[in-house]
Order: structure tokens, then C-alpha cells, then sequence
């Protein structure tokens, strides 16, 4: 049993560094990749004539033999053979005696980390994008569904104006969008070949790296071979692109921890996404949304590691870039658990319309409205319609009163415009208020009706893994 490199070195190795230098417990993920990626290498060399035929056969039964191991359970890992690379050679030899050797030939253990890690990222984008998209299609499904409630609209966490529920989810339908034209980004990032750079220098070999990029099915080939071997841009384009989704879930999570609350009462979330208490019996603890919320924060740190990692390192390759599978492992880890939560979430909560109700009359949320309506149909300038509508916030506030509530000679000793019940009441409607958003991307119902359509169609457009 060897590993790669030891012809150079004359003793064996300290087991610390045997330990610190393993990562087969990370890497063996990546074995359909590392797999796929000696499978196209074989057949190259099979090619351009370096590898005989029947050579060729041995190697790629024995990967196939190999891949069935690792997917019942009976492939042995052993920390001292360090990664995956070296578990599979050896256990090639095991199976097919010497002819294992060859499949290393023209290539080095840097560029085949490198294809397996843009392999692997290539195959993430594309699945946690498709899962962003069914996060997305089911905020569309409740946002139509919803189209006609009110939800007060917050600034500082205060109620701010009425908006359409619809209106809110969308406003997170939007943003999720745009987190996944970045995966789309990470996708087009890893879809560029860099097997056939060897260790930094390219090989010896009259390879076909063009045979290679049709074989694993890559848009380009890396031009550079020091750059193919030290960067990792696909993986840092995909920290980041999990760690801006990430931090976009975090917010509608704590959303809907709020809303979920006593204080609030906005939702009720289905049982199968709450627990309840060891000691409170009368809790239901909106534990999925608040482990969105905390995932969010190591997708974060991942990120930093990465790019900690990588801003110290000289060209081409170092061994800490083997740092790069733990916040990439991870990451990829959470990021799924994340979005399909979410999704869950988003089918899972009822909105509460008499406590929404409640909150819009209680923070005054047409006041505004009010004194928009001053201005328009009284000609009062508007500086003086906010002083009139401020006005009777505070005594309404001061008798723990709500606008609707606010009898007409209150109103009076306010201002004289504001007796008049036909006016005043159809101004502080909440649901005329959000149907006079009839600016584009406002919240009125017919806003609302075309914001759904362009969301659809938004949704439906191609991605470069549906394209070929």
C-alpha cells in the first residue's frame, strides 16, 4: 500500500502529519467526480495512443467495480492513504494489478482535485438553482393567494403602510431570483476544464485536453495551466453565491419568527414545522425557521475561511487549498437544507387576516393616506395636511384610540377637513390605500396581477445548465 509521492522520501511518516494532511473523511463526496474525471482521463490517453486497449478496458472496469463499492458501504477508507485520488489508485491495483499505474500518467494530483472540485460545483449550482426555483414558484402560488389581505408594511420595525401580503412575498420572490442568476454564475464559473495542466506546467504528454473538455462536457478550457492548478474561483463564487442566499433566507426567516409570535399573531405555521417545549407545555417554537436563521451564519464564516485561505498564497499550488472542502462540504450541506426548509415554510404558514387587521389599525398605517388625500382633494399643501394627520395620531394614541375609532369631534377639534365621514373613512381604508399603489411596482391589486405574470415568466427563463 503507497501513496502518490513517496518515491522521494526514504521514512515513514509522522502520524500528526498523516492526520493534519488527510481529508479523505471530506473528499470521498467527491467521488463520483474524482471517478468521472479518471474515467474521461483513461479514455483520453486511450486516444492519443498512451494507453494500450486493453489496458484501457482494465481501468475503467475497475473504476466501475469501484464506484458500486463506495455506493453499497463496502469501500474501506484509511487515513493513511489520505484522499480519495490515492484510495482509488490503490484500490485500482488491487483489482487489475499494474496497468492501474498508467491511468496517472500526464496528469498530476493538482489538476485532478481541480476538475473533481469544478465538477462538483458545477453539479451544485445547478441543483440548489433548480431549488431556488420551487422556493420561488411556491412564494408565487401564496403570493396569488394572498393578493386580496392586507399585511402592514414595516420601516424600523414599525408600521409603516398597508401593503398586499402578495406585495411582501414577492418583494423575497425578487431577491431569491437574483441569488439564483449567481448560482447561475457559479454554474458558467466551474464549467471550464483545468485536467491536462498537470502540476502547474502542464504535461510531458501530447495530450487532447479538447477530447477532455467533450468528454466531462465543459463550456472552455483553462488557457493557463498555473492558473487552472491555484485558483478557485468556483468554489469562492459559490460560498459567496450560498452566503448572499443564505443571508436573504435569514431575513424572511426572522420574518416569519416575528410574525409567528404572541405579539404579532400574523401566521400560524404548520406542526410537522414546530416543536414544542421540554418544560412549557403551551409552546410551539418556530424551531425551521430559526435553524434557517442559524445556518446563515456558517455559510458566512465559510466564506471568510476561503477567502482567508487563499488571500496568503503565492502560485500555483499549496497544500492549504486542501481547506477549501471543509467550507465548500459544508456549505453545500446547508445550503440545500436551507432553501428546501424554506420552501417547506412558504407552504406551511396561514396569515391570521383579523390580527393583520388589528396591527394596521393599531399603527396607524393610513395616516399617510390621510394626509395624501388633504392634498388632493381638500388642496391643503402637504407640510400642513402631515402636521392635521399627525395631529389626530396623537390624540387617537394618547386615548389608546385607532383612526377608525376616532370619533368626528375629535376629528373636528383637529381640522374642519377631516369631518366629513365619507372622506374620512374612505382615506384611512387600508384597502383602498394599497389599491392608490398604482405606480409601477407598487402594491394595488392590478400591480399586483401583473407582478405575478412577470414572475412566472421570469421563473421559466433558461439557465446555462438547461441550455445546450
Amino acid at each position: 500500500m503507497s501513496r502518490l509521492w513517496e518515491g522521494r522520501q526514504t521514512g515513514a511518516s509522522d502520524d500528526v502529519l498523516l492526520e493534519l494532511g488527510a481529508s479523505i473523511d471530506l473528499d470521498i463526496e467527491l467521488y463520483r467526480e474524482d471517478l468521472a474525471g479518471s474515467r474521461a482521463h483513461a479514455k483520453m490517453l486511450g486516444h492519443v495512443g498512451i494507453l494500450p486497449e486493453q489496458d484501457l478496458k482494465a481501468i475503467l472496469d475497475g473504476l466501475t467495480a469501484i464506484e458500486k463499492e463506495i455506493e453499497s458501504g463496502k469501500f474501506e477508507l484509511k487515513i493513511e492513504l489520505e484522499d480519495i485520488h490515492t484510495h482509488v489508485e490503490n484500490r485500482l491495483t488491487q483489482l487489475i494489478g499494474p496497468a492501474a499505474g498508467r491511468l496517472h500518467t500526464a496528469r498530476s494530483r493538482n489538476d485532478q482535485i481541480a476538475v473533481d472540485t469544478h465538477l462538483y460545483v458545477r453539479r451544485l449550482a445547478r441543483e440548489i438553482g433548480e431549488e431556488i426555483s420551487r422556493l420561488c414558484d411556491a412564494l408565487i402560488v401564496k403570493a396569488e393567494a394572498e393578493i386580496d389581505q392586507v399585511i402592514p408594511g414595516y420601516t424600523h420595525l414599525q408600521v409603516a403602510q398597508p401593503v398586499k401580503v402578495s406585495h411582501h412575498l414577492l418583494a423575497h420572490f425578487w431577491g431569491f431570483l437574483r441569488d439564483r442568476e449567481r448560482f447561475a454564475q457559479t454554474y458558467k464559473t466551474a464549467n471550464r476544464l483545468p485536467l491536462g495542466s498537470g502540476a502547474l506546467a502542464g504535461v510531458n504528454y501530447n495530450t487532447d485536453r479538447e477530447f477532455l473538455r467533450k468528454e466531462l462536457n465543459f463550456a472552455e478550457i483553462y488557457e493557463n495551466s498555473m492558473d487552472a492548478v491555484a485558483t478557485r474561483d468556483h468554489i469562492q463564487d459559490f460560498l459567496y453565491a450560498s452566503t448572499s442566499f443564505a443571508v436573504r433566507a435569514s431575513r424572511f426567516a426572522e420574518e416569519i419568527v416575528l410574525w409567528n409570535s404572541v405579539e404579532f399573531g400574523f401566521i400560524k405555521i404548520s406542526d410537522g414545522l414546530t416543536t414544542g417545549s421540554s418544560i412549557m407545555p403551551q409552546k410551539k417554537n418556530p424551531d425551521a425557521a430559526e435553524l434557517v436563521r442559524g445556518r446563515a451564519g456558517r455559510n458566512t464564516g465559510n466564506l471568510v475561511n476561503l477567502l482567508m485561505t487563499l488571500k496568503g498564497l503565492p502560485f500555483a499550488y499549496n497544500r492549504d487549498l486542501q481547506e477549501d472542502r471543509t467550507p465548500l462540504l459544508d456549505t453545500a450541506k446547508n445550503t440545500h437544507l436551507i432553501a428546501r426548509t424554506l420552501t417547506a415554510l412558504v407552504k406551511g404558514i396561514e396569515f391570521q387576516k383579523h390580527r393583520l387587521t388589528a396591527s394596521l389599525e393599531r399603527g396607524f398605517a393610513t395616516a399617510t393616506d390621510l394626509a395624501d388625500a388633504l392634498v388632493t382633494k381638500k388642496d391643503i399643501p402637504f407640510r400642513e395636511a402631515h402636521h392635521i394627520a399627525g395631529k389626530l395620531v396623537g390624540l387617537c394614541a394618547a386615548q389608546d384610540l385607532t383612526l377608525t375609532q376616532a370619533t368626528k369631534e375629535m376629528r373636528r377639534s383637529v381640522s374642519s377637513h377631516l369631518e366629513d365621514d365619507t372622506f374620512y373613512f374612505e382615506s384611512i381604508s387600508t384597502v383602498n390605500s394599497t389599491d392608490r399603489k398604482i405606480s409601477q411596482g407598487g402594491t394595488a391589486r392590478s400591480r399586483q396581477i401583473e407582478q405575478v405574470e412577470k414572475a412566472r415568466a421570469a421563473l421559466v427563463d433558461r439557465l446555462p445548465w438547461s441550455q445546450k
